[in-house]
């Protein structure tokens, strides 16, 4: 891997324990994650995520501030969104490659800088097209940013840290987006361009803290570059992906990613909403219960991180994809108030584990920390986050929400499936070694 060799012996020993989903580090573990404690870049990460999540937080209560500003409809305004979004998911693959040829440092710094670059020209906009142009185009580093961040985090945790590692990253994100919106509210009153203009500049500060605080890990790379396939050749991108996704771990990270798109992340923040305004919720009380699935989100992340570092992947996994079954079936049945505050609260503590515990699943996978295993990752979020309030929507104007409640439980027993499957093919391999 050329200058990725150079690296400390810590680094490569993480890299190491990180691909081949050693119980432990190896060779020269003579860092804290050796004694039983988190790295130190697992901290700088989650501290960066915070910041990023905090300041995408903001934006969200100026979006209709924005549209009236520069008089856009309500469609073209959720452009900002859906915008940003795809071109994410489009930029995911090729950002894959791109891990192969440089270190994870260097295109995380590219993907925060290119970020809060947009970010600032998307609140000094002048007009409607120039605040959809750039909003959109941030997409690109927020592709380069979630990718490289994740690879990273899997490259520099060992295998028995990896849950709650990811916990704690994915944590500090949960953090970040409870608290964002509150302030981009008080914002957005003041000015609708600050929100976009702070988030920048959190966007700053974070590539700031990647550069100078990441040096440790600077010259990491992934290891997809140096992997060959069952004939000696080298191994191609496509045949990685194969590879990967025939894997029955790998996979049910992926159907699980997938449920929480669908359900947790895009019917949770559009369709349930929606559903409650129509039922009479005010405004102030669908507030109320989103903050609660949020604040549970973060208790649901650091349980189930440390419970899968004990006690394996799977059961925490099938714990929470059971939580949003039931979450989603108690707000199909009553829109009481009762029944739909523990709906939310079992949501939270849902995607806290589906958030979680398949992140820690992929880095347990040979390759699954590499640019193409962590980019099959988000991708298959982005689609399921596109096409899954898409779908419910139609459904609900067609047939009602309890139609659109009732098919979110798909995702769930795709998991499910995946899940037996995945234990079925551990006990196997166990039996064989």
């Amino acid at each position: 891997m050329g200058p990725a060799q150079k690296g400390s012996p810590r680094v490569v020993a993480h890299f190491a324990a990180s691909d081949h989903g050693d119980s432990g580090a190896s060779a020269g573990d003579t860092s804290t994650a050796g004694r039983g404690q988190m790295p130190r870049e697992v901290w700088v990460l989650s501290a960066m995520t915070f910041l990023t999540a905090l300041g995408f937080g903001l934006i969200g209560p100026a979006l209709p501030a924005l549209a009236s500003m520069f008089d856009i409809s309500t469609t073209l305004a959720s452009l900002a969104i859906s915008g940003f979004a795809a071109f994410r998911l489009a930029a995911n693959l090729g950002f894959s490659g791109l891990l192969k040829r440089f270190r994870l440092r260097s295109v995380l710094f590219l993907g925060l800088a290119v970020q809060a670059l947009c970010s600032i020209l998307a609140g000094l906009a002048v007009d409607g097209t120039m605040f959809l142009l750039f909003r959109s185009l941030s997409g690109l580093g927020s592709a380069a940013l979630t990718v490289s961040a994740t690879a990273l985090l899997l490259a520099v945790t060992p295998a028995r840290l990896r849950g709650r590692a990811t916990s704690t990253y994915f944590g500090a994100a949960s953090l970040g987006a409870i608290t964002g919106p509150a302030i981009g509210g008080f914002l957005a009153i003041a000015d609708p361009r600050l929100p976009l203009l702070i988030y920048g500049g959190c966007l700053a500060v974070a590539s700031a803290v990647s550069f100078f605080l990441l040096r440790e890990v600077r010259d990491l790379r992934t290891a997809e570059a140096d992997a060959t396939a069952s004939d000696g050749g080298k191994l191609t991108p496509w045949a990685l992906a194969r590879q990967l996704i025939s894997n029955p771990l790998f996979a049910t990270a992926l159907w699980c990613h997938f449920a929480v798109g669908w359900t947790l992340y895009g019917m949770r923040t559009t369709t349930v909403p929606l559903y409650l305004g129509i039922a009479g919720w005010t405004t102030a009380l669908i507030g109320i219960a989103m903050t609660v699935a949020a604040v549970t989100q973060v208790i649901g992340s650091a349980a189930s991180g440390t419970a899968s570092d004990r006690f394996g992947r799977l059961r925490p996994l099938i714990l929470g994809v059971a939580l949003g079954m039931i979450a989603f079936g108690l707000v199909a049945l009553s829109s009481g108030d009762i029944p739909v505050f523990i709906a939310f609260v079992l949501m939270g503590l849902a995607n806290g584990a589906l958030a979680t515990v398949p992140a820690a699943m992929i880095g347990d996978v040979p390759l699954g920390g590499s640019g193409m295993g962590v980019a099959l990752y988000w991708m298959v979020f982005d689609i399921a986050a596109i096409i899954g309030p898409i779908v419910s929507g139609i459904i609900a104007d067609t047939s009602g929400f309890t139609g659109a409640f009732v098919l979110a439980q798909w995702p769930f027993v795709a998991c499910i499936v995946s899940a037996v499957v995945a234990a079925r093919w551990q006990r196997r391999q166990s039996a064989s070694v």
